[in-house]
């Protein structure tokens, strides 16, 4: 169920060793959020449904939001006490600037040319 209007919404994350890897680059991923997402399908009507994203720390290390959360991990890979409230904030941050990210519409192409020819 989506949040009403004024609402937030609720955000489960994953650290490594619960999450899936990367599918960018199959390594495992620090951290693995989900996210209620809305979007409009051809006919225009809303469909809810949820979105995950992935922290890597080899695919994001380019990402301005996730620079900190990065160094966070590094800094203490157990998330001590002290981490932990800068985490709230870092994670927001990060959300809200991979959020809408969309797909490299020339990956999706590459990815189906090796699916349909059988390499993937």
């Amino acid at each position: 169920m989506m949040p009403r209007t004024g609402e937030t919404a609720a955000v489960e994350l994953r650290t490594s060793g619960t999450s899936p890897p990367c599918p960018r680059c199959d390594t495992p991923v620090l951290l693995m959020a989900r996210y209620p997402h809305t979007w409009r399908n051809r006919a225009g009507e809303r469909i809810d449904g949820l979105k995950e994203t992935v922290l890597c720390r080899s695919c994001d290390t380019s990402t301005p939001a996730a620079g900190e959360l990065l160094a966070l991990f590094a800094a203490d890979g157990q998330l001590s006490a002290v981490h932990r409230e800068a985490l709230d904030k870092l994670v927001h941050d990060w959300l809200n600037a991979v959020r809408d990210r969309t797909p490299n519409r020339a990956d999706l192409d590459s990815q189906e040319a090796r699916w349909r020819d059988g390499k993937l």
